[in-house]
């Protein structure tokens, strides 16, 4: 158990060094272009304080001083409020106020945690044992949990917003945040079933687990970048639009009116939404536009002179599909045809895909599975 409890400890320590060393990275790295990286390196930094405590009692520290008990490392209030702000930054919906509410509670907690730390021995150990700590873990798992609950929703937000934005979407799903958020979540409920069985096998398949977390979270947040709202950065257009007067309510691109990408378009009849589809569809079969694997809405919209949200509100409420399966229906049709044409069989599957204009294999397969219920290859030899 001795040689357990070491190895342990040993694997807590470098968990421990290594986030901190990614975490004061990550800041080192922030700059006004990238902000959010700093509620990042916060996260990490405070997510990697949090075996402290254990790596202490492991070593026999607290034994020998006891004045080290209830360090103020404990971020269960904290830590993933900064995630969430994070998340909030980089994401196309881009909230210029972002959740700072949630932070509240983790100051409080810091603010408290620091307070008890100058107490009397004694009574730190009389409150270590007492059931407040109890309840200050499972309330601060809880809240850790209920931000987990919030990010996986923003998350939804997001990607049904990146849908209707671009044809391209690899990347910039940020798939990789759902599934942390998951796996973060399943740690704090490990966390509290070692709290009441106190299994040192439980506590080492947790440690490892942490450390996975942070090893995955600082890598992708590295490699992530923001993925800004072409609402923002397109020519700004009048909140009262209507297709009756659609030419004349364009705005310069030297006005600088702004709609909020969250604002819905006002005033569409059925009527309205399917003359918007109409030209929009006559545009991309006649330029054949699909064929630009990055293109976006707002490549339509400056086409068209038709207001992007009002595109996509269409296509939502009348097509009953988002922006990226719109334009892959065009490019999966493309691909059947040249699946069918002998001046092209000499291509591959791939270049079949990258001609109709997919930006990758994958996303080639899966469109087209989607579409049509079988790959592009079964569908080629049939």
């Amino acid at each position: 158990m001795e040689i357990n409890y070491n190895i342990i400890s040993t694997i807590d320590i470098l968990g421990m060094v290594q986030g901190l060393l990614f975490g004061t990275m990550l800041l080192w790295l922030h700059s006004k272009k990238s902000k959010p990286t700093f509620y990042l390196g916060l996260f990490i930094l405070l997510f990697s304080l949090e075996p402290i405590p254990y790596i202490l009692n492991d070593l026999g520290l607290l034994q020998e001083y006891p004045r080290l008990e209830l360090l103020p490392v404990h971020f269960y209030f904290s830590a993933y409020p900064l995630f969430y702000i994070y998340i909030q930054k980089i994401s196309v919906l881009n909230s210029k106020n972002p959740s700072y509410w949630t932070l509240i509670p983790g100051l409080v907690e810091i603010t408290a945690g620091i307070v008890i730390f100058f107490l009397p021995i004694a009574t730190k150990l009389d409150l270590k044992s007492s059931s407040y700590a109890i309840i200050y873990f499972v309330l601060g798992l809880g809240y850790s949990i209920f931000i987990g609950v919030l990010i996986i929703r923003w998350i939804l937000r997001h990607q049904r917003e990146v849908g209707n934005q671009f044809s391209q979407i690899l990347g910039r799903e940020l798939n990789w945040v759902k599934l942390f958020t998951y796996a973060s979540i399943g740690f704090q409920l490990f966390l509290l079933v070692n709290f009441f069985t106190n299994n040192i096998y439980w506590y080492y398949s947790i440690t490892v687990f942490n450390i996975i977390l942070i090893y995955w979270v600082s890598f992708k947040g590295i490699t992530q970048e923001n993925i800004v709202s072409l609402y923002l950065s397109f020519p700004k257009w009048n909140e009262t639009f209507s297709v009756k007067n659609e030419q004349k309510a364009i705005v310069s691109a030297k006005e600088t009116v702004i709609v909020p990408s969250s604002k819905k378009p006002e005033f569409m009849t059925r009527k309205d939404m399917l003359e918007v589809i109409k030209t929009v569809e006559d545009y991309i079969i006649n330029s054949k536009c699909y064929a630009k694997s990055d293109l976006t809405i707002v490549d339509i919209t400056e086409a068209t002179n038709i207001q992007p949200k009002r595109i996509s509100h269409s296509l939502n409420k009348q097509k009953g599909v988002n922006f990226n399966n719109y334009i892959n229906k065009f490019r999966i049709e493309k691909a059947k045809e040249l699946f069918k044409d002998n001046s092209a069989k000499n291509l591959s599957v791939e270049g079949i895909g990258i001609e109709a204009g997919f930006h990758s294999k994958a996303t080639f397969y899966s469109s087209f599975k989607k579409f049509e219920g079988c790959t592009p290859a079964s569908y080629r030899n049939s």
